[in-house]
């Protein structure tokens, strides 16, 4: 089994990539599946997670005890640390009170209880430590939508104000972890990151981007640059700047013969 990364900034079309490259993969009779945004099925990934120490997280169960079965069939552990899901989606998984509880303890996406870099880092690599012990080789392929770069750094950079070399640290980290699985970075580029990222707001009927937005854009750009020259895996960079997936996914295509 191989692992596939698909990264690139907000708007550069890293799903519809993913799913294409899944789709053309399984028409070749190779068995691929794909975790693209917002799956909260996703192994590696997190998105709506709340983070508990273990003595937090009893009294949680204590106290919404009713929800017990629930909290836990939604909860990931990570030695002494659960980590519990909460939306499927934009579909709530539970209701309110408890739906606040769990996002005043929000892991990932604008966290109001913040944990030391060195933690987020320390509980990321638990859980992908988990994927690989456990992972079969039920597909030949597995496409992750922004899980390696894309969600982590921007995280990072956003609460913890993370300098290049614990971006890098916390990536490669990871990597060590799946290394066995034969990673590679698929990174979409395009020339004109502004430009980029309005098209992609307006097809998605979003509000246009603010200057400040399109700057953190293009500082991202520049960050995974860096990072991916410092990366211990394979990386390759496909310009889709013109809007041609069929000549690029041709071209990854040949990677994987």
């Amino acid at each position: 089994m191989q692992l596939i990364f698909v990264e690139g900034v907000s708007g550069v079309g890293k799903t519809t990539l993913a799913r294409k490259l899944c789709d053309k993969l399984n028409e070749m009779g190779r068995s691929a599946r794909c975790y693209l945004e917002f799956d909260f099925t996703n192994p590696i990934d997190f998105y709506c997670t709340a983070y508990f120490k273990q003595d937090e997280y009893a009294a949680l169960l204590i106290e919404y005890s009713q929800f017990a079965e629930d909290i836990a069939s939604n909860t990931l552990i990570a030695e002494d640390v659960r980590l519990v899901r909460y939306y499927n989606e934009d579909t709530p998984l539970f209701t309110k009170p408890l739906l606040k509880i769990l996002e005043k303890h929000e892991f990932c996406w604008k966290p109001s209880l913040l944990i030391p870099i060195s933690e987020y880092t320390r509980v990321y690599k638990s859980v992908w430590e988990q994927f690989a012990q456990n992972a079969n080789a039920q597909h030949d392929y597995l496409i992750f939508d922004g899980s390696l770069f894309h969600h982590p750094i921007s995280d990072m950079t956003r609460n913890y104000n993370a300098s290049r070399a614990q971006v890098i640290h916390h990536v490669n980290t990871l990597i060590d972890t799946v290394n066995s699985f034969q990673p590679w970075v698929i990174y979409l580029s395009s020339e004109n990151v502004a430009e980029q990222l309005r098209n992609a707001r307006k097809c998605r009927k979003q509000s246009p981007p603010t200057k400040r937005q399109i700057q953190f854009w293009e500082n991202r750009k520049q960050m995974d640059l860096v990072v991916m020259q410092q990366l211990s895996i394979p990386y390759d960079v496909f310009d889709i700047s013109s809007g041609n997936w069929d000549e690029q996914l041709g071209a990854i295509m040949v990677h994987l013969r």
